[in-house]
């Protein structure tokens, strides 16, 4: 092919047909965070805990994304960075997270409201941060959680 616009136009199509195959087999890998509780709850969006911290619940229009989460599980700390999107709105989101985290022990110490939020929460030996974004364009709502336990302070309080 001598024609440059047609190599492009090829290669663009490859591209294309490779990445539609290439997501097809996405969902044979298990994740330990994935139970079977938590996948009754999304199917019926029901609020279910989505890892090992059973004093963090969602929403069960909140879907994890395992490719964008981390959890970390030493002897002397667990933590991590989970990340979810759904079609949720903003503000009942906030409302959400804030009843279901003082429902669940924990201590509001802070937010900043403008057109994203973030909340911190806190409790003894733990400390979780909430960023909720706004979908840009119509787009789904995410949602970072920074959560971490200190397993060394043993009730000491941070």
């Amino acid at each position: 092919m001598k024609n440059p616009f047609a190599r492009i136009a090829l290669v663009l199509c490859c591209c294309t047909l490779l990445g539609a195959c290439a997501g097809m087999n996405s969902n044979t890998t298990t994740d330990t965070t994935d139970s079977a509780a938590t996948t009754q709850a999304k199917n019926t969006n029901e609020p279910y805990f989505p890892t090992s911290f059973t004093d963090f619940e969602v929403p069960g229009e909140l879907k994890l994304d395992r490719k964008e989460t981390m959890l970390i599980n030493t002897a002397s700390f667990n933590g991590g960075i989970l990340h979810f999107s759904g079609w949720v709105e903003v503000n009942s989101l906030t409302d959400y997270f804030i009843n279901a985290m003082e429902k669940n022990g924990w201590k509001r110490t802070g937010e900043v409201r403008y057109q994203n939020m973030l909340l911190a929460f806190t409790k003894p030996n733990k400390n979780c941060m909430i960023s909720i974004q706004d979908g840009a364009l119509g787009g789904k709502t995410q949602v970072y959680v920074y959560i971490t336990e200190d397993l060394t302070a043993g009730g000491r309080g941070m």
